[in-house]
């Protein structure tokens, strides 16, 4: 029952991830390298995102039932929050870098009329 409360919380977050992958795929033709990082940027999301609520939503109550200890879950929990922390700032500079990738140059203003 935990395990499913925890995925009904991050599931706007795959969700949203699902879709922006699939809006990866649809803009493919036209802006391929852009809409590659953000297919990559999506499976990283959904990937963090579902560990995530794996390991609080199942591991870690599955691990306390047969005995583990306070420390090891707080030593546990930390190092996942550097490493997940780490991967979403990958992937909003992979949506960043998507956003302005192979923008064509600004034209310069036309002469004014006289």
């Amino acid at each position: 029952m935990v395990f499913l409360m925890i995925l009904l919380g991050a599931s706007p977050v795959l969700f949203a991830a699902l879709i922006g992958g699939v809006v990866a795929l649809v803009f493919w033709r036209r802006a391929p390298r852009s809409a590659l990082l953000v297919l990559i940027a999506c499976a990283v999301q959904f990937a963090v995102t579902s560990f995530g609520v794996w390991l609080q939503g199942w591991w870690l109550p599955a691990s306390r039932e047969a005995g583990g200890t306070m420390a090891h879950f707080a030593q546990l929990m930390g190092i996942w929050g550097m490493c997940g922390s780490v991967l979403h700032a990958v992937v909003i500079g992979l949506l960043v870098w998507a956003a302005f990738a192979r923008r064509p140059q600004a034209r310069s203003a036309p002469p004014p009329l006289t």
